[in-house]
């Protein structure tokens, strides 16, 4: 658990489905409320959203640490119950497979439901839970519980998880708590192949454009080629926005802009260099099948959570007041048609075009 208090203010926006990440935390006010106060992020690329919030941390917490996320070891009847589940969906795939569409869905209704065993089986099978210790003595530490479930296979959708400003295996053995962590879910649009590429990449880059957006301030140089570029989009965003940036909205919002260019117009250029079509797939599939997206900074030093969201991901902070009552706490907007807000700027943008 995690001692803070939601002092916390919106700095712009950000935007899910499905509550896949938690940190839990026990808060205290500066007029002595205890409250406990939940951050889930969950997750279902076109404009990017940041918000920040920030929390304070009462004097003394107590944090097992674990290095690595603690993988459930499924009980008896669960495993048994997950072996009847897949039993299930073979016999189903044998008796739908091949039936012209209007058969197929008057037998899909003859197929039997799920025993309720099934289903918490299901809903359990992919949990897991794990603490990450305090850096220093002023640093939060947090509890992290992940949970998923496909409604396809292979699954589309993505979570991902890293520590911030570690760039080598020698430099995570010497310092095995840090002060920052990423938290985030891909929700994959036209398959798979994009969530999966943001889930492995995206981490990297936001470290790179932290260290970047730190050497701007301090005017040094970057001297990897991926720096050199997100500093152009760094100082590209700052002229083009014309306001002031904290560091880390900054570095996450030029994240999201460099990851969309290097997925789209990287790779299309890389197919065309090498002119096979046994690359397309893998060049082109992740700009082709799209994806939501959606990631928590949170920096246990600061006391601070910054969200970024593109799409109709969304973050929640759960907030448990005095009288034992839950409260949920908007952390992000969805960028959707439905959203009024979101419908007015993209006629702003795109004048005269065809809605």
């Amino acid at each position: 658990e995690i001692k803070a208090s939601s002092d916390g203010s919106n700095k712009s926006s950000g935007s899910g489905k499905l509550s896949t990440k938690e940190a839990n935390t026990e808060a205290s006010s500066a007029g002595g409320t205890r409250r406990s106060l939940t951050f889930a992020i969950g997750g279902v690329l076109t404009l990017l959203g940041v918000a920040g919030y920030t929390f304070f941390r009462q004097p003394t917490v107590d944090i097992h640490s674990a290095a690595t996320p603690s993988t459930s070891i499924l009980s008896s009847p669960t495993q048994t119950a997950l072996e009847s589940v897949s039993t299930k969906r073979i016999e189903a795939k044998k008796k739908l497979d091949g039936l012209p569409s209007k058969e197929r869905r008057e037998e899909a209704k003859k197929l039997g439901m799920l025993t309720e065993e099934e289903v918490d089986a299901i809903l359990h099978a992919k949990e897991n839970s794990w603490h990450l210790a305090p850096s220093s003595s002023n640093a939060l530490g947090l509890r992290v519980d992940t949970n998923q479930v496909s409604s396809n296979d292979p699954i589309e959708d993505y979570l991902a998880w890293s520590p911030l400003g570690i760039f080598s295996e020698v430099e995570a053995d010497k310092s095995p708590s840090v002060p920052r962590y990423m938290f985030s879910v891909f929700d994959g649009h036209a398959g798979y192949m994009c969530a999966e590429q943001l889930s492995l990449r995206l981490a990297p880059m936001l470290n790179e454009s932290l260290d970047v957006v730190s050497k701007l301030v301090n005017q040094e140089s970057s001297t990897s080629e991926i720096g050199k570029e997100l500093v152009s989009t760094v100082k590209q965003l700052k002229r083009d926005s014309g306001i002031e940036w904290d560091q880390i909205p900054l570095a996450l919002t030029a994240t999201f802009i460099r990851m969309d260019y290097e997925l789209v117009h990287g790779a299309l250029a890389e197919f065309r260099k090498l002119q096979k079509m046994s690359t397309i797939d893998k060049l082109l599939g992740p700009a082709v099948s799209g994806s939501c997206g959606i990631v928590a900074v949170v920096d246990t030093e600061a006391k601070e959570v910054v969200v970024g969201n593109t799409g109709d991901s969304r973050a929640l902070l759960g907030v448990r007041l005095k009288d034992g009552r839950w409260k949920a706490v908007r952390l992000s907007e969805d960028q959707t048609g439905s959203n009024q807000k979101e419908l007015e700027r993209m006629m702003r943008e795109h004048p005269g075009e065809p809605s």
